[in-house]
């Protein structure tokens, strides 16, 4: 996922519990991202902590007191309020998260919270018979009315020997959760099917056609474009990578398969066919094990449908259609072949070897448009899913 945390400033309320532990983590891992953070410890919370771990941390002091001045005399609840880009409470008590879904204000966290209009994120940690208690829920749906984001808690065991919901989510998908808040949400309103990985043709039972190819890009290409706003469908193949948590996937394996799940989401604007799908199948698919008595096995096979041909001269066509090449040889000219073939809007070609072109590994891409060629520096399969990504915003600004 992209870094949108640089420079941003973060207010973080640490409330009274078990779990307010991890908050250092927390503010150890924003600074790493370039966030600037300041801190409230509740009355409760330096029950469990040491305001002087926190100040270490921070390289500042913590604001606890409501009625103290800061140094340029401005008041803390409205400065922090007014000057911070977010406020999250990690972790959040069932008496905190009440506290402000009812607009008490008897400390200085919560006359902050009461005199913001910044974005507010809530993650709750607690007892499981607390989570799941009435008053709990009651409140939690009126603070995500008024649009209050809530995290929440993971099941597990808990401090207190319990086994349930009510532990602090884990704090990388807390990272996770504010970063999307700051993405630039410069392709929202866009759909996108994007196809990944390699695909399966069964011969029998236990035998296919595949090849190397590890999905890696394509899962880069849609996390990049999921960041940006784009409703993503990532249609993929098997793969060992981790599933985006941000976009729709969808798990297929054949060419048709690939196929049939493209055809049924279209309309859509954009298509990128990443997928490595086989062009042959086998004409006679073998109910039962092939044994292995001949010495010599004769396959027939048969021809795939061309799914990117097929989509960018769909009834439906999306607004830009774009293809892969992966090439072993004249790189240029074969892709150009295709562009003009297949009838889409780019290619992105990338020459292949054993070394080269698979997994998470450094690519040399040329970008290729009807009346364009960009030969682009060896990058990493990262760097070039975010290049993409700017060519499709800058494509569909002049749109």
């Amino acid at each position: 996922m992209n870094n949108f945390l640089k420079n941003k400033k973060i207010l973080l309320i640490v409330t009274g519990g078990i779990a307010c532990y991890r908050s250092l983590d927390l503010i150890r891992k924003l600074q790493e991202l370039g966030s600037i953070v300041e801190c409230i410890l509740t009355k409760s919370s330096l029950e469990f902590v040491n305001q002087i771990t926190f100040e270490s941390l921070l390289g500042k002091k913590v604001h606890s007191n409501l009625f103290s001045l800061s140094q340029e005399k401005k008041m803390s609840h409205i400065y922090l309020a007014n000057e911070m880009d977010i406020i999250l409470i990690v972790p959040c008590t069932a008496n905190f998260l009440s506290k402000i879904a009812n607009g008490i204000a008897d400390d200085l966290a919560l006359n902050v919270l009461l005199a913001s209009k910044k974005h507010k994120v809530i993650a709750p940690a607690m007892n499981t018979n607390m989570w799941e208690n009435p008053i709990v829920k009651q409140n939690l749906k009126k603070l995500s009315k008024i649009k209050f984001k809530v995290l929440h808690p993971k099941s597990g065991k808990l401090a207190c020997g319990m086994k349930g919901s009510g532990k602090l989510m884990d704090i990388d998908k807390i990272i996770d959760s504010i970063n999307l808040i700051f993405s630039p949400k410069l392709l929202s309103g866009l759909k996108v099917i994007i196809t990944a990985g390699p695909s399966v043709e069964r011969i029998d039972p236990v035998r296919f056609i595949s090849n190397y190819s590890t999905g890696f890009q394509g899962y880069e290409i849609a996390n990049n474009l999921s960041d940006y706003g784009a409703n993503t469908f990532l249609i993929s193949g098997p793969t060992q990578l981790e599933k985006p948590k941000n976009l729709k996937v969808i798990n297929v394996e054949s060419c048709q398969e690939f196929y049939n799940q493209v055809e049924s989401r279209l309309p859509c604007d954009i298509f990128i066919s990443v997928a490595a799908i086989s062009d042959w199948k086998i004409k006679k698919y073998s109910n039962n094990k092939i044994k292995n008595k001949l010495n010599k096995l004769k396959l027939e096979f048969t021809r795939n449908d061309d799914i990117l041909n097929k989509v960018s001269t769909h009834p439906h066509r999306p607004k830009l259609v774009i293809g892969f090449s992966a090439e072993t040889q004249d790189l240029i000219s074969n892709s150009k072949k295709k562009l003009n073939q297949k009838k889409c809007d780019w290619i992105i070609a990338n020459k292949v070897s054993e070394k080269m072109g698979f997994g998470d590994v450094k690519n040399k891409i040329s970008f290729i448009e009807k009346n364009n060629l960009e030969n682009w520096p060896s990058m990493n399969k990262r760097q070039i899913a975010k290049k993409i990504t700017k060519k499709i915003v800058n494509f569909f600004k002049k749109k």
